[in-house]
């Protein structure tokens, strides 16, 4: 059973109207008639390429999206820092009904002379508190998140890198997927021709009933493998649609795989000693693992001083709103003259004995800051063989590939050339049917090779800290 649908698709820089036919199951008369899932979803699409696929990867991203809010959150931890260093203005105000059952001299004109609230008193407070000595620990609380918002900063880079390396091998296991699909539909149609040429020579008596089963069970096995490369196609563009963002997969039309990136634009191998010093100063993951050793240390000068004392300046300025005149004795005090008090001074706080809370505070941020050295120099060490790993995996790559273009193309002529020998009764059908095997087998291996270079180019510019692209 078909079902016709139409879908309009936007997602970032693309659109797309894409008309799609799914198909329930697959029938003999479908596989026969050679229609693999892209032809049978006719669609009209943007064509998706390699650095299509990165910045659509990188633009979607949870984990790139998540990093960037862990890099906003440092940054408002820093800017919180800085402003506890400035003095803090702050308001409080109290109003009060006060029991004249417990003290008689509450609301009398007698309690007032001896500073007996009224009744009902209400009071406002202006604090003004600046530290001074504690400055220095609130420096270098400064210090530390100002080294840990870097940090978040590079890790959101990272984050960005890995989603474009997500996107480049997503996209590049799909066109693999869809350069096997293209092979094993033409492997099944050699093998649907050999059995009619097989089924012609039966008839005349120039084959054995034997030779004809072995054509038949060629076919069989072509129409089974052409329903794993389908199945195999689909998970592949099912897993490129979520790294990319876009939910029908069926979409996308993939850029020509016929060629890899690399090939088309004829880029060389670069000289593994000159990009391996600079890869250190370009790498995001070594650099935020540098500054999250600065962080880690601030983090100890900090709880290190917090052994010293804290002065601060204070600033106090309070209104009594309900006051009346007070007499005391001759004299009269206007409520408007003595209603304000103010007040100003210095505040020493030390702590003398905390039980050795402090000190296990120290040993847990100077903890801290050793793992963190670790980590940078264990980080040193893996990026020094994970350039020299893709650098061996890039020239690898490239030499199997040439490799698998000259073993196509010898494939092809061994089977021609038994194809010839076997229409004279010169060979046996299994040599014919075994060197249109190696002929497939070549060509899935080429498909893999150009895949896997692209792949292995992307790998070696993401060790070495350059920008992902396809640009170069």
């Amino acid at each position: 059973m078909n079902l016709i649908s139409f879908r309009s698709i936007r997602y970032s820089m693309y659109y797309t109207i894409s008309i799609g036919i799914c198909f329930s199951s697959f029938s003999e008369e479908f596989l026969k008639q050679n229609h693999n899932f892209i032809q049978s979803n006719s669609l009209v699409t943007t064509t998706l390429s390699l650095e299509n696929a990165m910045d659509m990867s990188e633009q979607y991203s949870f984990a790139a999206k998540m990093a960037e809010q862990d890099e906003n959150s440092s940054e408002a931890q820093y800017n919180a820092s800085i402003r506890n260093m400035f003095p803090t203005l702050s308001v409080s105000s109290t109003y009060l009904q006060n029991s004249n059952q417990v003290n008689k001299l509450i609301g009398t004109t007698t309690g007032a002379q001896y500073g007996f609230p009224d009744t009902t008193s209400m009071t406002g407070t202006l604090n003004v508190t600046q530290p001074l000595v504690g400055l220095i620990p609130l420096f270098l609380g400064v210090k530390a998140n100002a080294a840990q918002a870097r940090a978040s900063s590079l890790n959101k880079n990272q984050s960005q890198v890995d989603a474009r390396y997500n996107g480049a091998s997503t996209f590049i296991n799909a066109q693999k997927a869809n350069q096997l699909l293209k092979t094993a539909e033409s492997s099944l149609q050699v093998s649907e021709k050999e059995l009619r040429d097989a089924e012609a020579q039966y008839n005349a008596g120039k084959l054995t009933n034997a030779d004809l089963l072995k054509f038949k069970l060629n076919l069989e096995n072509s129409r089974s493998t052409l329903i794993q490369a389908q199945t195999t196609y689909k998970i592949a563009m099912l897993t490129l649609a979520e790294a990319i963002g876009v939910k029908d997969f069926r979409s996308i039309s993939l850029q020509s795989g016929d060629k890899s990136v690399f090939e088309n634009k004829g880029v060389k191998i670069p000289d593994l000693n000159s990009d391996l010093t600079p890869a250190y100063a370009l790498r995001f993951d070594l650099k935020a693992a540098q500054e999250k050793v600065e962080a880690a240390k601030f983090s100890k000068y900090q709880t290190i001083s917090s052994y010293l004392p804290t002065l601060n300046f204070i600033m106090n300025y309070t209104r009594n709103f309900f006051i009346d005149d007070v007499t005391v004795g001759n004299t009269t005090y206007k409520k408007q003259d003595i209603q304000d008090t103010f007040s100003y001074g210095l505040q020493l706080n030390w702590v003398l004995m905390d039980w050795g809370v402090r000190q296990a505070q120290i040993s847990n941020v100077a903890a801290q800051e050793q793992k963190a050295r670790y980590n940078l120099e264990n980080l040193n060490s893996q990026a020094k063989i994970d350039i020299t790993r893709s650098y061996l995996q890039l020239k690898d790559a490239v030499q199997v590939l040439e490799s698998a273009v000259v073993s196509v193309q010898y494939a092809q002529d061994v089977y021609d050339q038994m194809k010839a020998r076997f229409d004279n009764g010169q060979v046996t059908a299994t040599d014919l049917i075994n060197s249109s095997n190696d002929q497939t087998t070549a060509r899935a291996n080429l498909a893999n090779a150009r895949g896997g270079l692209d792949l292995a180019w992307i790998a070696f510019q993401r060790s070495t800290g350059a920008k992902l692209t396809t640009m170069n």
